[in-house]
């Protein structure tokens, strides 16, 4: 069926070609001027804001939040998910 099909395409659509990677595109942005640099050093900043947004919510909700359910007596998610990933599993009739 899949070689039908294969056939059908090449026969109806002989002109395109498959591509696995698209050419490299030659750039013409100097890299070493002053507004470059500057919108870089933008990104920069904004790239880590973002990572370190990502590890405050990888903590789950930061430390405050952590300590507030451990005083609760509670569990942190990725702690409750690790227990429950390591607690042995029975099948029935095997256990």
């Amino acid at each position: 069926m899949r070689s039908v099909i294969q056939r059908t395409i090449r026969t109806t659509f002989p002109y395109v070609q498959r591509a696995y990677h698209a050419p490299v595109l030659p750039s013409n942005v100097p890299t070493s001027s002053p507004e470059f640099l500057l919108k870089a050093q933008a990104m920069d900043a904004l790239v880590a804001d973002v990572e370190a947004k990502m590890a405050e919510a990888r903590l789950g909700g930061g430390t405050k939040a952590a300590e507030r359910m451990r005083a609760k007596g509670k569990k942190l998610p990725r702690e409750r998910s690790a227990d429950s990933s390591s607690a042995p599993t029975y099948t029935d009739g095997e256990g």
